[in-house]
Order: C-alpha cells, then sequence, then structure tokens
C-alpha cells in the first residue's frame, strides 16, 4: 500500500493542525504541490503521513517549511 499525506493548513481554528477529519489523503506528488501552494501563500502547515515514507520525501516536506507528525 502506498504512502498517503494529509497536509493541514495551521489556522486560529487550529493553530496546531491536528484536525485531520475532513482532508483528503493524498500521494506524495499531489501532497508535494498542496505543500508548495500553501507555502507560496504564507501559510504554515503539517503534514501527516500513513505509511512508510522516504527520507527524500520527507526531506522535501521539512524544506518547505513543514512541521512533520507522523
Amino acid at each position: 500500500m502506498a504512502t498517503t499525506f494529509q497536509i493541514i493548513a495551521l489556522s486560529s481554528l487550529d493553530p496546531e493542525g491536528c484536525d485531520t477529519r475532513d482532508e483528503p489523503k493524498l500521494l506524495y506528488p499531489d501532497a508535494l504541490k498542496t505543500a508548495q501552494e500553501l507555502k507560496s501563500q504564507g501559510k504554515a502547515f503539517r503534514v501527516f503521513a500513513a505509511g512508510d515514507y522516504t527520507d527524500e520525501q520527507h526531506r522535501s516536506f521539512v524544506n518547505l517549511g513543514a512541521v512533520f507528525a507522523s
């Protein structure tokens, strides 16, 4: 099974970005695109991963400024 990611924007309603209930589970390319879009908008975000992810995947999110949780 492929690793899925949830990209959660931090907000005043969810400042820690922990509410994943309504967020889609994305495969890496779509998750990375979402993270890049949030960064370009100046928004902070948290990444949740379900499954094993590679060091490269982890690094790509961290380089965008993500807070990473798994």
